[in-house]
C-alpha cells in the first residue's frame, strides 16, 4: 500500500512553472531576512545575512536551523515484516528500541517495532520512498506513508544543543544517557515530536508540521537566551566540516 499523493516531489508544472517545496514557516525566515537557495527542488535558507556568526554560533554555543527539507517516510506493519525491510534496505541494519541507524545517508528511526521512519535528504527520498513501496508490496501487511510534510524538523547544533533542549524537554540527553543514534518519541514544549542525536553536538528535532512556527519561536528564543541563534544550512555545513576536521 503506498500514498503517493502525499508525496511533495511528485508536483508538476504549472505553465510551464515547476514549484518550489518550501518549509512551513518560510515566510518566518523571509521576515528574519533569510537568504535562500534550491536543493532537489526545495528551497531552503542558506543564512540570515551573517553567515560568519551563524557558523561560530554552532561551534560556539547554539545554532537552530529549518530542515523541513528533509525526506520522512514510515514504514508500517508486523514486527517481523518491518525488520525485515530495513535490513534488505539498509545493508542487513538491526534496529533496536532508542537507537536509530545511519546507512548511505539515510537514518532508520525505530518509532516503535512496527514502525520505522526513515529520513532522508532530499535528494535521495524519491528513491527511497521507491525502493520501501517494492519491498512493502512484495511483503505481507506492510505500508508507506510519506510524510514529509506531515513533520517539520529542526537541526539543533553546538554544544549547548543538549542546554536548548532542557528548557523544552524533560529527556535526559547526556552523552551517557542518550548517545550518538540516540533516537526517542517524546514530548517537547508539550508537543509531540522525535529527537534524534545525529553525533557530536548535533541534533534532530522532528515535530508536526502545523507547530513549526510555534517550535521554532520556543527554539530561537531559547538559543538567542544562550547566546545561540536562528542559522542556515551554510553554517550547519560549516559545523560539520569543522568536526570531521576535528577528528582527522
Amino acid at each position: 500500500m503506498s500514498f503517493e499523493f502525499l508525496s511533495p516531489d511528485a508536483t508538476r508544472p504549472v505553465d510551464g512553472v515547476q514549484p518550489s517545496m518550501r518549509s512551513p514557516i518560510e515566510w518566518v525566515h523571509r521576515r528574519a531576512g533569510g537568504r535562500f537557495d534550491d536543493w532537489a527542488g526545495w528551497r531552503f535558507v542558506t543564512d540570515y545575512g551573517a553567515p560568519a556568526r551563524e557558523a561560530a554560533a554552532c561551534r560556539t554555543s547554539v545554532g537552530v536551523a529549518d530542515v523541513s527539507f528533509l525526506g520522512k517516510l514510515e514504514v508500517q506493519g508486523e514486527a517481523e515484516v518491518v525488520a525485515s525491510i530495513v535490513a534488505q534496505l539498509a545493508g542487513g541494519t538491526v534496529l533496536v528500541p532508542g537507537r536509530a541507524a545511519l546507512h548511505e545517508r539515510i537514518w532508520w528511526c525505530p518509532i516503535t517495532a512496527d514502525r520505522v521512519l526513515a529520513v532522508t535528504p532530499p535528494d535521495l527520498t524519491a528513491r527511497a520512498r521507491d525502493e520501501l513501496e517494492a519491498a512493502a508490496a512484495a511483503a505481507a501487511f506492510a505500508s508507506v506513508q510519506e510524510l514529509t510534510t506531515a513533520f517539520g524538523s529542526n537541526a539543533v547544533v553546538g554544544p549547548l544543543a543538549r542546554e536548548t533542549f532542557a528548557r523544552a524537554t524533560a529527556l535526559d540527553l547526556r552523552p551517557e544517557r542518550f548517545g550518538e543514534a540516540g533516537f526517542a518519541p517524546v514530548s517537547v514544549a508539550r508537543t509531540a515530536g522525535m529527537i534524534l542525536h545525529r553525533g557530536g553536538d548535533a541534533y534532530l528535532h522532528l515535530f508536526g508540521a502545523g507547530f513549526a512556527d510555534y517550535i521554532w519561536t520556543v527554539f530561537v528564543d531559547a538559543a538567542v537566551a544562550l547566546g545561540g541563534r536562528a542559522v542556515g544550512a551554510h553554517a550547519l555545513r560549516a559545523s560539520s566540516e569543522a568536526e570531521v576536521a576535528a577528528h582527522a
